[in-house]
């Protein structure tokens, strides 16, 4: 989205990490004061930015229902706290809750390895990490936003990343746990998460051609039960939305960029997820029968977008996902398609208008809806992924 962070001159990732790792890190040793009293980092200006998104959604059938919205307003800190460590805080108001969505501090280790601790968004998939108002469309693909969440998943623990000694292409393997993880309607992953990430990065030599394509697995392990507040006096709950407890979730992302050269910021980029969530069923549940089979969720996407130059571009994204619990729901799935146009008149501001043919089983008709989303941007913002 904000493209003067993207279009930077182009660095191997692997060449990166090493020159921090090596020559970096002893670099940074030698600077340190000899005593504490001598100082560090500590004068270091703080980087603060604010984002404002806002968004109108009109259904074409029943224009009564279209609604304005201001979606989220996020503010972002960050510095480096001193030599050694980084830190990142966001702290969102997204509909009419103020929460702290990213609270982490990362540091740079020798030998290739990265380690970031705190509350963040967990480096599952591609999407999850990008902010909703650095999604590529105006609305989230319906996978992300039905079985992760609407913020995406937000853990509070750490990772751990390992970039492998190659230089084209790069493969990183990453490791992450977490005390407990948000999921979307009240199903918290059960007991303490567990993540695994591989994921590599591969750019042609004229630079014009770049893939970055990873494959996640989050599970959990132990027995703490993240539903015992709902239950009733006797022991159980009704509530649909904890029928069954998530057991893992698997994810593979592929983004592709093509830039012909001709044009500054003009060029292709191709994105597709998928995901599959796993559940057991939740014992406590009142329709729970021994040898209950609640099956599972999965579902994908794929983008096309081409930008003209750095002001205007088009796309178009296709859904095709269950919808949550699908198997009680008579396997119902959400399928759509959305094609937008949208205008960056500056590095700070955007324009979207979007329109959309959604199909859900569950409605009775079909739904054609027209999107318009002005996204801003204040000060500091931190980099873009590729």
């Amino acid at each position: 989205m904000m493209n003067t962070l993207l279009k930077k001159p182009r660095l191997a990732a692997g060449t990166l990490l090493r020159a921090a790792t090596a020559a970096g890190f002893a670099a940074l040793m030698s600077s340190l004061p000899a005593h504490p009293s001598d100082g560090g980092l500590a004068g270091t200006p703080l980087n603060i930015g604010a984002s404002v998104d806002m968004t109108f959604i009109a259904p074409l059938r029943d224009m009564d229902d279209a609604e304005f919205e201001v979606r989220a307003f996020e503010l972002n800190i960050g510095a480096p706290v001193d030599p050694f460590f980084d830190f990142l805080a966001t702290i969102s108001w997204h509909e009419g809750e103020i929460d702290l969505e990213e609270a982490w501090v990362s540091t740079v280790l020798p030998g290739g390895f990265k380690l970031q601790f705190g509350r963040e968004f967990i480096p599952f998939g591609y999407l999850n990490r990008v902010h909703e108002h650095d999604f590529p469309q105006v609305d989230q693909p319906f996978v992300i936003e039905g079985l992760t969440t609407d913020h995406g998943f937000i853990g509070d623990g750490f990772h751990l990343e390992y970039l492998a000694p190659f230089i084209n292409p790069t493969l990183t393997l990453i490791f992450g746990a977490y005390d407990n993880i948000q999921h979307s309607v009240g199903r918290r992953m059960d007991g303490f998460p567990l993540l695994g990430r591989v994921q590599t990065f591969i750019e042609s030599d004229d630079g014009r051609h770049a893939v970055l394509a990873g494959v996640s697995f989050l599970t959990s392990a132990g027995n703490e039960d993240p539903f015992e507040g709902r239950l009733n006096a006797d022991g159980q709950t009704a509530d649909r939305r904890v029928r069954g407890k998530m057991d893992y979730t698997f994810g593979l992302d592929f983004r592709y960029k093509f830039s012909p050269g001709r044009t500054t910021y003009q060029g292709l980029t191709v994105g597709a997820e998928f995901l599959r969530v796993t559940y057991d069923p939740y014992e406590n549940h009142v329709d729970f029968v021994p040898g209950m089979n609640i099956g599972a969720d999965e579902g994908f996407y794929i983008f096309a977008e081409w930008d003209f130059d750095r002001f205007r571009g088009v796309g178009y994204r296709f859904d095709h996902t269950d919808v949550l619990f699908s198997s009680l729901e008579d396997d119902a799935q959400i399928m759509a398609h959305s094609v937008y146009y949208q205008w960056r008149p500056t590095d700070f501001s955007r324009l979207r208008l979007q329109y959309q043919f959604l199909q859900d089983d569950r409605e009775d008709d079909d739904e054609h809806l027209v999107m318009l989303q002005g996204t801003f941007f204040v000060g500091w913002h931190p980099p873009h992924r590729f």
